[in-house]
């Protein structure tokens, strides 16, 4: 990878907590590196430094959060599901996450490549074995399911 320099795609969630709404700012994919139909996709990016949750996360030792890692992981995953036929203009949700390992620290302007395997495909949800690399080992490992959307409006209407 060219590392952390170039154009950054940045993807913006907002979660409300009672009448408090806070961003939070992810980085998305640099670069879907191959993606085989049936089987799964790999993918790979940069952790930008100047990313905002490192000043409270921590400021002395700063490293990418947990739930963030698992976002990059369901970002690949939605990747896959964008480039079936009827996936287009789809949105997904995290609907369970189990066996979750966080093994290696991700800290500011680590590069990382993520691994997505299909496990299983019923209907409007996939089952699949995720890993997150760093420097060719793996920094967190999970199995995730991801399930379809039905109403985008009122999904959107409950944060």
């Amino acid at each position: 990878m060219a590392g952390c320099g170039g154009r950054r795609h940045l993807i913006v969630a907002h979660a409300r907590l009672s009448d408090r709404v806070f961003t939070m700012t992810t980085l998305a994919i640099d670069k879907v590196l191959w993606l085989r139909p049936g089987e799964g996709i790999a993918a790979s990016g940069c952790i930008p430094k100047e990313s905002e949750f490192f000043k409270d996360h921590f400021p002395d030792f700063p490293v990418l959060p947990g739930v963030l890692a698992l976002e990059m992981l369901k970002q690949t995953a939605e990747r896959y599901l964008e480039s079936l036929p009827d996936g287009k203009g789809q949105h997904y949700f995290l609907k369970q996450i189990r066996a979750t390992r966080f093994t290696k620290y991700l800290r500011p302007g680590d590069e990382w490549e993520s691994q997505l395997m299909l496990v299983q495909s019923a209907g409007e949800e996939t089952l699949w074995e995720a890993k997150l690399f760093y420097r060719g080992e793996v920094a967190v490992s999970a199995k995730l399911t991801l399930a379809k959307v039905k109403d985008l409006r009122s999904s959107i209407a409950s944060v």
